[in-house]
């Protein structure tokens, strides 16, 4: 009899720990990891990796899956790229617990503050819960492609304690703040593996109301993390006031407040840290907040991204003509009628003459001075450190062009397929060195995938792939921006497992889950997004399809070969606190 279920041979093993790649086989029996070495003995499947990077699958710890989930078992954007673990519930926006009258405001909350539309929200959500706990439960009911964990959130919290007071940001009572503290409890210890909110002007719903926590006091923010210190596993995650540049001495402020807020609670709380185009040094502040934290025994995690946060600007999705009144009456057709009236001269004219009604949310971000400049024609393939000549606004002064004009122009272009791409973060100085900064800080995590949000105009699922791609084999050894693999690895799956408490997986050790990735480095290639309408009610998102990824397992079963899904459903739901 086979001594193992499958032995993975040859393979240039980048086990997640930190330790340089080696040669090694890796055996696999009952979804577990059982040695690593060689001549280990026979199994019933013996795969052929030589040439093959193996490491664990990638921990994803932002996306918002919170309500796809439900009808999707696969999430192939991120299945695709080799994520085996992902985290929901960030940002403070979620869908439990929810009462039945709450079910359409939640959805419009998600869809304001993640844009994710809400006919699918509506169409696709099968409300068979509640509260926390009830909403676990039907997570947990359905067989999936990879492991998913939840977090409880903020805005659904206090719309269910404080009914619309809490949906228009009043201030909480002490009776409200008790019982969101009892509600936050029972959600961690039924499995939730931490709480969010968000803080930001960004985030609004889509009745132009901010999130609900936006302007919670420090006594809130306390009590919420002292739940989650009670319930004996998970940590706090916020999004700041200014964290995208709106409002910079705001953004110093909330730094104070959730170092008071971790040490008060005594507990861990992660923010998001990138570099903003308001202050292009406001990140190195946060950072030394953080270093001074943990020299006093508090835990501050900065969550930072792999590469600059962009969005996509395109005629099939998001653009700053959005919102005018001439785009108004024609956003409800077809993709091809309404490009053909794109190309009418009239409209055209009547869209450049136009202003952007909305002074709230993305519309705000549309009228920055620095739009243009920070706007890039990248082409048919995306390059996400563009070079500066290629900014809209260069390309217009080069062309004694008005750059809105050729921004509108540019996108006409490949048929109504052209992409631009807008630099929100991370490139404030025309470089990736702050990206590269953040990324090498030993406190830092990797994250912000976004993974499920911001369907039309945002496609960072892959940013996994890219960052392995990128900063380990497209700068190589030697470039000033080359990180090494192990480190990256490590990075991708370790480090934030850890935080989280999943003892179980992240590295490639006797005993660890057998989630692992074969990977073809050398043909790694992740390809131009594309629009697709399979969301519920046949909207639409952003793909991005790879190259590379030989097979991906979780829990020792074959969940992809070659980007395409066997149809293997071992993964589940994540209860925190049980991984040991």
């Amino acid at each position: 009899m086979p001594q193992f279920d499958t032995l993975i041979i040859g393979g240039t093993v980048v086990d997640g720990t930190g330790a340089a790649p080696r040669v090694a086989d890796i055996a696999l029996s009952n979804g577990v990891i059982v040695a690593i070495g060689h001549d280990l003995g026979d199994a019933r499947e013996t795969v052929d990796a030589e040439g093959l990077l193996v490491t664990p699958g990638w921990v994803d710890i932002h996306t918002h899956y919170d309500g796809q989930v439900t009808w999707d078992p696969v999430l192939a954007q991120s299945l695709w790229h080799g994520v085996t673990t992902v985290v929901m519930g960030n940002c403070g926006v979620g869908f439990a617990p929810a009462r039945p009258d709450r079910h359409e405001w939640l959805i419009g909350l998600m869809e304001g503050v993640e844009d994710i539309p809400g006919k699918s929200l509506a169409a696709g959500l099968p409300w068979n819960w509640e509260s926390f706990p009830e909403y676990l439960d039907a997570l947990a009911s359905v067989p999936r492609s990879i492991d998913i964990a939840a977090q409880v959130t903020h805005g659904a919290l206090r719309a269910y304690v404080m009914g619309e007071r809490g949906a228009r940001n009043e201030r909480a009572t002490g009776e409200d703040i008790a019982k969101m503290a009892a509600l936050t409890e029972e959600a961690l210890r039924a499995g939730a593996v931490g709480f969010s909110s968000s803080r930001t002007s960004v985030h609004i719903a889509v009745d132009g109301e901010p999130v609900p926590g936006t302007f919670a006091e420090e006594e809130e923010l306390v009590a919420l993390g002292r739940a989650v210190r009670a319930a004996g596993h998970g940590l706090v995650e916020i999004v700041t006031a200014g964290v995208a540049g709106e409002d910079v001495e705001g953004l110093d402020r909330e730094m104070a407040m959730i170092r008071r807020v971790a040490e008060v609670a005594n507990c861990p709380v992660m923010f998001l840290l990138i570099q903003h185009n308001a202050d292009a040094q406001q990140w190195r502040r946060q950072l030394a907040v953080c270093e001074e934290a943990a020299a006093n025994g508090v835990t501050l995690i900065p969550q930072t991204a792999g590469r600059p946060v962009n969005i996509l600007f395109c005629f099939e999705g998001e653009h700053p003509w959005r919102f005018m009144p001439s785009y108004q009456a024609i956003k409800d057709l077809s993709f091809p009628e309404r490009l053909a009236r794109l190309r009418d001269p009239a409209v055209r004219a009547a869209l450049l003459a136009e202003k952007d009604p909305n002074d709230n949310g993305f519309s705000l971000l549309y009228r920055s001075p620095n739009l243009w400049a920070q706007t890039f024609f990248t082409g048919e393939r995306l390059n996400h450190t563009p070079d500066r000549a290629q900014s809209v606004a260069a390309i217009a002064a080069r062309e004694g062009r008005d750059p809105w004009a050729v921004a509108y122009d540019l996108l006409l272009e490949q048929e109504g397929h052209t992409f631009l791409m807008y630099t929100v973060t991370g490139y404030a100085e025309g470089n990736p060195d702050s990206v590269h900064e953040l990324l090498l800080h030993p406190l830092t995590l990797l994250g912000l995938s976004d993974a499920g949000a911001h369907v039309r105009f945002v496609c960072d699922s892959g940013v996994h792939s890219y960052v392995l791609r990128q900063w380990s084999r497209d700068w190589p050894a030697g470039h000033p921006y080359h990180l090494p693999i192990e480190f990256v690895v490590k990075k991708l799956t370790s480090d934030n497992a850890k935080a989280y408490g999943f003892h179980d997986r992240g590295e490639l050790l006797p005993g660890k889950r057998a989630d692992l990735n074969l990977i073809d480095l050398p043909r790694l290639h992740a390809h131009t997004p594309e629009m697709r309408y399979d969301l519920p009610a046949g909207m639409p998102r952003l793909v991005e399809r790879v190259d590379g990824y030989v097979a991906t397992y979780v829990k020792g079963v074959v969940v992809q070969r070659a980007g395409h899904e066997t149809g293997a459903r071992p993964g589940r739901l994540i209860r925190g606190g049980n991984h040991h």
